[in-house]
């Protein structure tokens, strides 16, 4: 598989490890950190790297872009309910275990003393075949310490797991995908803006060979229509 450039978060780690006893470093008061970072123990935080950067339609307290390391993310996670239509299904993103891997976007503090009722929400919202495991965020502000995030993922044993494909043959389907939600191209390039707008210095390989293949589809698909 062609496997997503994570040169930004490897960056990222480096610059964390600059964070040494001895050095200036802007960084809250001891108690004050120390309370905070406990704070963020306590609550429930849910990373989003898909459709929750952009559509934010959940109550939260608060937001913050970092990454997540040991996936890489793809379009390989079929959609029936969203973006296509069984028979008929769009393509969106799921998480792939990868070593060298890492992927950025968005956590998200749900309110305090409604975990419960969000999290329902989002379980309905991506009920299409993720799960939810929880795993390390690292914020891009490096002075904050990494913490726990809850994440949904669409397994290969998911029935709407569609798998890898030749991006040619991904970007064709994401072209011709319409569903309840929307066109299947409208999710792609939000999603694409959206990492390029909160991190200009990360290098998504398969996403942005997406963006760039399905613009190509719909400037030749326009340009056969003024024929």
């Amino acid at each position: 598989m062609v496997l997503c450039q994570a040169a930004p978060c490897h960056a990222a780690i480096r610059g964390r490890s600059a964070l040494i006893p001895g050095k200036a470093q802007q960084r809250p008061a001891g108690a004050a950190a120390g309370r905070r970072d406990a704070g963020r123990a306590r609550t429930m935080w849910v990373f989003g790297y898909g459709s929750l950067i952009w559509k934010v339609d959940f109550p939260y307290e608060e937001k913050m872009v970092g990454y997540i390391t040991g996936y890489s993310r793809r379009f390989w996670q079929g959609s029936t309910d969203h973006r296509g239509v069984p028979g008929k299904p769009g393509r969106v993103v799921t998480l792939v275990e990868d070593p060298e891997g890492c992927v950025w976007g968005v956590a998200y503090r749900l309110p305090a003393g409604q975990e419960v009722e969000v999290k329902a929400y989002l379980d309905f919202r991506e009920k299409g075949g993720y799960r939810t495991t929880t795993v390390i965020f690292y914020p891009k502000d490096p002075s904050i310490k990494p913490f726990n995030v809850l994440l949904y993922i669409g397994t290969c044993d998911n029935p709407n797991y569609l798998g890898p494909a030749p991006l040619e043959d991904i970007a064709e389907q994401i072209f011709n995908a319409v569903g309840p939600s929307g066109r299947n191209t409208e999710y792609l390039f939000e999603l694409a803006n959206s990492i390029r707008n909160l991190v200009p210095e990360d290098v998504d390989e398969h996403l942005f060979s997406l963006e760039k293949l399905v613009k190509e589809l719909l400037e030749r698909n326009q340009n056969l229509n003024c024929l």
